[in-house]
């Protein structure tokens, strides 16, 4: 069953005080041939978290706190959120947007790919190198600050506006103008005429298509597409790089325009990391008796591993 995540079941920060450590982790496969060469095929690529609280001596109010997460997402079967001590915000440097086509990631974080809907990332890099490596994150801690070109985005229903989803949460532009769909001639290259011209489209830049119909509609609906040539009296007839030779496509549906591929998409935000308690079991000790407000205990091997969501 996949996890469900319990927005509303925060780890408290008091427990950070009681001691934590984290583990970062891939899922590579490792060999040595009998020359000494080493050997990695990397199986899972995507680096998880994992957390230890309470590795030292809490507060029995901070205890029954988490005593209290324990039990009402039933040791795990639900998630929970949890601040990062080390790693929970983006900046305008190293926050961006990547775009989603058909609900696969497309076009480069921080930039647009002429589509309507986007997911969160943080971008790491090497200090001094080029490379860099985008860590996508679903949970924001408060309301985030968009950008467009360094430009901010407002958070609305008119063109150009955009809207964020709850958790997971993923952001939808509204477009930024749109026009009905008069014709499509399909063949290696595809050409569609829109009533008018969409301003700001460019050679280059894409057209987003939906709602056509016709036996093989879905090769350009829910989609951008590349422009290859801007044509017609009007500047409206758009070449597609997309192939459709021999397809039937009926000149119906919308062209829109969202953000572009040379427009950078940026955000700063905090955020949270979505957990479940990794043991059915949560062993505790109490290490200082006495009266209520001074008893301190110890809740060993504790572990929050990080949950995944799509």
């Amino acid at each position: 069953m996949t996890i469900t995540v319990l927005t509303n079941v925060v780890i408290p920060q008091g427990i950070l005080t009681a001691g934590i450590t984290g583990e970062l982790s891939r899922q590579n496969k490792r060999g040595q041939n009998i020359g000494g060469f080493a050997t990695v095929n990397a199986y899972r690529d995507v680096t998880m978290r994992s957390y230890q609280v309470g590795t030292g001596p809490m507060r029995q109010d901070a205890g029954e706190k988490l005593v209290g997460a324990f039990e009402v997402t039933d040791a795990g079967t639900f998630g929970m959120l949890y601040e990062d001590p080390i790693d929970s915000s983006v900046t305008v440097a190293n926050g961006a947007l990547q775009g989603y086509m058909l609900g696969v990631e497309y076009g480069n974080p921080g930039f647009g790919n002429g589509g309507p809907v986007y997911g969160f990332r943080k971008m790491y890099a090497v200090w001094g190198g080029a490379l860099s490596r985008a860590r996508a994150f679903t949970r924001l801690n408060g309301t985030p600050s968009l950008y467009r070109g360094g430009t901010p985005v407002t958070i609305g229903v008119a063109a150009g506006n955009a809207a964020i989803s709850a958790g997971p949460s993923y952001v939808t532009f509204v477009a930024d103008a749109s026009q009905s769909v008069t014709a499509v001639t399909v063949g290696a290259t595809t050409q569609v005429t829109l009533s008018a011209a969409l301003a700001g489209l460019v050679v280059g830049g894409r057209l987003w298509l939906q709602d056509l119909t016709g036996t093989h509609a879905s090769l350009l609906n829910s989609m951008s597409h590349e422009i290859t040539a801007i044509t017609g009296g009007s500047l409206n007839v758009y070449t597609l790089a997309t192939n459709t030779a021999g397809k039937t496509i009926t000149p119906a549906g919308t062209g829109k325009k969202y953000p572009q591929t040379d427009e950078a998409l940026t955000v700063a935000a905090r955020f949270y990391v979505p957990v479940h308690f990794r043991n059915d079991t949560l062993a505790w000790e109490l290490v200082i008796a006495g009266p209520t407000a001074k008893r301190e205990i110890v809740v060993a091997s504790c572990f929050l591993d990080e949950i995944r969501e799509a």
